[in-house]
């Protein structure tokens, strides 16, 4: 849950900064759904991001300059989140190391879908101590 907090809190504060900077629609608004948004797995900022869009889409709000830009701002931020941010911060909260991380979210989420993605990294986490709590001590007996 840390690490999701952190994801989180990242994710709207540099919504906040950008989101200013292009003149979004109420910025600090829109920076706290993308928050409260970051704080569900996966599928979170995703969603939160696809709402900011469609807000400065509104007429009289926003334009579609400033809705583009936030698309692709937000395109290039989960890209980064998803594959340098969040497998840094997810090895430190649950000690797995980030390949492990990444290969755990694509396997569950291909195999099971939103469930099996929301689940994989518990589960990595879990074989993970089994291994090293185990196994391993039952290798060195012998």
């Amino acid at each position: 849950m840390l690490g999701q907090l952190s994801l989180g809190v990242i994710n709207g504060v540099l919504s906040a900064i950008y989101l200013s900077i292009i003149g979004a629609p109420f910025p600090i608004v829109l920076a706290v759904i993308a928050f409260f948004f970051s704080l569900i797995p996966l599928v979170g900022t995703l969603t939160g991001s696809t709402l900011i869009v469609l807000v400065c889409l509104i007429p009289g709000l926003g334009s579609p300059g400033v809705a583009l830009a936030a698309g692709i701002y937000y395109l290039v931020y989960m890209q980064i989140e998803a594959y340098f941010i969040s497998p840094r911060i997810m090895s430190r909260a649950v000690s797995v190391p980030g390949a492990v991380i990444v290969v755990a979210a694509l396997s569950g989420g291909a195999l099971l879908g939103l469930l099996g993605a929301l689940i994989a990294i518990p589960v990595a986490a879990s074989l993970l101590i089994i291994y090293r709590q185990v196994i391993i001590p039952q290798q060195n007996e012998r």
